[in-house]
């Protein structure tokens, strides 16, 4: 059991299933890539819009660690800081690549882009993935610990 309430049960359990989408998502046509990519992006931003709206309305980020017991609380915030980092960057490179991919998407693949789309999708699946650990280890800190 732990102390999490739905919205964050929601934002930990997305987190988790991004990275597994996203690596599933390669295997079928490139149109239907293309739609679970913008369906994933779209749901993992809801989660995490309405989280944040959650941590705000309660006073911040301070409000989010004061959850976890007094002994874990410094290295909850660093653990949250580098998750908040990670998120942030990951998140930037996918939305961009998304947009810049559903633009330039062609009915003959592979195309120009093709190249720089799978680089890129490599370096947003790791930030998934990087995503994935941070948010265990707040979840554990904040709501198991």
């Amino acid at each position: 059991m732990t102390r999490a309430d739905a919205f964050v049960n929601f934002t930990f359990a997305v987190s988790l299933l991004a990275p597994v989408v996203a690596f599933w998502s390669l295997r079928l046509p490139k149109d239907t890539h293309r739609k679970v990519q913008l369906g994933l992006l779209i749901t993992a931003w809801v989660a995490v819009l309405v989280l944040e709206t959650k941590i705000r309305l309660q006073g911040g980020s301070g409000s989010f660690i004061a959850a976890a017991p007094v002994e874990v609380q410094r290295l909850a915030r660093v653990v949250l800081a580098v998750h908040i980092t990670g998120a942030v960057l990951s998140y930037a490179v996918w939305t961009g690549l998304v947009v810049v991919s559903w633009r330039r998407f062609q009915s003959k693949l592979p195309g120009v882009f093709s190249r720089t789309h799978r680089r890129l999708g490599w370096v947003v699946f790791g930030g998934l993935c990087f995503d994935a650990v941070t948010a265990t280890a707040m979840y554990v800190l904040v709501f198991v610990a």
